[in-house]
């Protein structure tokens, strides 16, 4: 929840009392420079509920009024966003990455990632990436994701793959929108009368610390290199009949743990888990580091076939950006034998089966 302080901040950008002016306002009185526009965006924000989809429709008021503003508007301007931005991130602090992804990729994210609001000027020179960063029309969050890690955030995310590049965008958003609310707080000469704009100020700090301590943990899980690579003989997931079976995923740690939803589980608790994550499905998805000795592959394959499942696909990767999710099929009777030993790799059985097999078959892991 936001502090007490924070809160009164959030509602004095809000209730001064001001003539109401349409938004899309640009023109006017050039003595005011958009800044009645301004207070009616705020107030419409505030008005909507303070929500992801209120504070998008803020932000899309404030680019519009943007051409018309001078210094000190750009700068007021500045200020409210970067704070306002607090309540709609924190609102879904507590949910999952998915859905924070679905409440702030095309709403929130975008605005923080941009660079500061200022005033138009013949001598500014914008970033000429900056409008690569909203979003486009009918693109999703997920498209836009994978779009921002493919281009304009790609020293940040093109490494990691698409289910995690939420989790590392947040974290980029955090940290910019808390470099720019130190320097709105800093150039605005009436915040240091009120401790609240410096609460601000620590809130996204807060939120910055706590994303970066789990930055390097996301990053190293979701490099491609911890998967297979894919090649001749994987599937699409568009080609399969069941394609929401193949999201009960296990992951299979360095240690043999079975891995899901981020909860461990090693020794015999593993077949319980496997089984519960199979329900009725009779397919399980099986996340196996390509380094992986076929040995300690069979022994893998023992247990999700006592939990009941009797087709085991692996996820594999292509080899190229947006390292699309394909799948080979495994199984301790197969029909396709591949004459490997059981010292080999897992991806050395997946490379071989590209070279003998077409996509489908099921290799034996004998």
């Amino acid at each position: 929840m936001l502090s007490l302080r924070l809160t009164l901040v959030l509602g004095l950008l809000a209730a001064c009392e001001r003539p109401a002016v349409e938004v899309n306002q640009t023109a006017g009185d050039s003595t005011e420079y958009n800044r009645k526009a301004l207070s009616a965006a705020v107030d419409e924000y505030v008005a909507n509920g303070r929500t992801p989809q209120a504070f998008g429709e803020l932000a899309d008021a404030v680019l519009k009024l943007r051409p018309g503003m001078d210094r000190t508007v750009a700068e007021e301007a500045e200020l409210k966003l970067v704070v306002l931005a607090l309540a709609p991130v924190k609102s879904v602090q507590a949910k999952s990455m998915a859905e924070q992804v679905d409440a702030l990729a095309l709403t929130v994210w975008p605005t923080l990632l941009s660079p500061a609001i200022e005033m138009d000027a013949v001598l500014i020179q914008r970033d000429a990436k900056a409008a690569l960063l909203q979003p486009i029309a009918a693109e999703d969050p997920r498209t836009y994701l994978q779009r921002l890690c493919g281009g304009p955030l790609a020293g940040d995310c093109k490494q990691v793959v698409p289910e995690h590049q939420g989790a590392v965008v947040a974290t980029v958003a955090t940290r910019r929108a808390m470099e720019r609310v130190r320097n709105a707080v800093t150039v605005c000469t009436m915040c240091g009368a009120d401790p609240g704009w410096h609460e601000a100020v620590r809130s996204w700090e807060q939120l910055d610390r706590a994303a970066h301590g789990y930055l390097h943990d996301v990053e190293r899980r979701s490099h491609p290199d911890n998967w297979p690579i894919a090649g001749n003989a994987a599937e699409t997931g568009a080609n399969l009949t069941d394609v929401t079976a193949l999201w009960r995923e296990a992951e299979i740690s360095v240690l043999g743990e079975v891995v899901v939803g981020g909860q461990k589980y090693f020794g015999a608790q593993r077949i319980e888990a496997l089984r519960e994550l199979r329900a009725e499905s009779d397919t399980i998805t099986l996340h196996l580091r390509p380094d992986l000795t076929l040995a300690q592959v069979k022994g893998i394959l023992a247990d999700a076939k006592k939990s009941g499942a009797t087709q085991i696909a692996v996820v594999a990767r292509a080899a190229e950006y947006p390292w699309e999710r394909r799948y080979y099929w495994l199984s301790d009777a197969g029909k396709t034998r591949v004459g490997l030993r059981p010292t080999d790799s897992l991806q050395l059985l997946l490379h071989t089966l590209d070279h003998v097999a077409s996509p489908g078959a099921v290799a034996r892991v004998d």
